[in-house]
């Protein structure tokens, strides 16, 4: 089990529960922050709207692949011409290589999985004007580490496209960011008390969250200690 934090200036704290931090479930998360921020039904809606419907089951991802598939005729010539290229090599070399040609046509192909999703939630940005709609909404900010779902190119274009500004603090500096101090107090917490279940640990994790977060101290200290030394 993984967990989101963002602490905000207005100490309006959030936590999200996520199944793994990647690229896909932080860029889900900057659909959420908007959202929690939004005061306009319309943005809400179509927020919500993306949130709901961002995840797609295996099934969905090998259908889109198959119905954005060349035809059998097209993947028929590429083997033959690989075929001709390679008339030389022995029959075990031959079948390596065209072997290759079928993984990467292959509907299990992780690359060809990934890239299906970002096309898939491309589109929706795209269907439903986000860019358009949210350039005429409130930037926000959010200061964040450099960990490697934060910093890719995927999570840059959800980002944008919600009007979010990414600031990164310098690599190997936890000391900059105050949730980091919540999360020892986290472990700690957790590490005194017997968890029966996974919805119990989700249930503490928010109760624990909330209750560190309520007040101004930690945004106050992130304010004077170390908001002058990022920017």
């Amino acid at each position: 089990m993984n967990f989101l934090g963002v602490l905000g200036f207005n100490c309006e704290s959030l936590l999200f529960d996520i199944k793994n931090l990647n690229e896909f479930e932080f860029g889900k998360s900057l659909f959420k922050i908007r959202n929690f921020y939004s005061d306009k039904e319309q943005d809400i809606e179509l927020l919500n709207y993306i949130i709901n419907n961002y995840d797609l089951s295996k099934r969905q991802i090998r259908k889109i692949i198959e119905d954005n598939d060349e035809n059998n005729d097209e993947f028929s010539e590429k083997i033959l011409r690989s075929m001709k290229r390679n008339k030389k090599d022995k029959s075990s070399i031959l079948a390596r290589k065209l072997g290759k040609h079928c993984k990467r046509e292959s509907t299990e192909n992780p690359e060809k999985i990934k890239q299906t999703k970002k096309d898939y939630i491309y589109q929706m940005i795209k269907d439903l004007e986000i860019y358009q709609i949210f350039q005429n909404r409130q930037r926000i900010v959010i200061f964040l580490d450099n960990a490697r779902a934060h910093i890719s190119d995927f999570a840059k274009d959800i980002a944008e496209a919600l009007n979010i500004y990414l600031l990164y603090i310098p690599e190997y500096s936890p000391w900059f960011d105050p949730v980091e101090s919540v999360w020892d107090i986290h472990k700690k917490h957790i590490k005194g008390i017997t968890i029966e279940s996974k919805e119990m640990l989700i249930e503490e994790s928010y109760i624990l969250f909330n209750k560190k977060c309520k007040g101004e101290s930690l945004q106050k200290n992130f304010k004077e200690k170390y908001l002058t030394s990022i920017c």
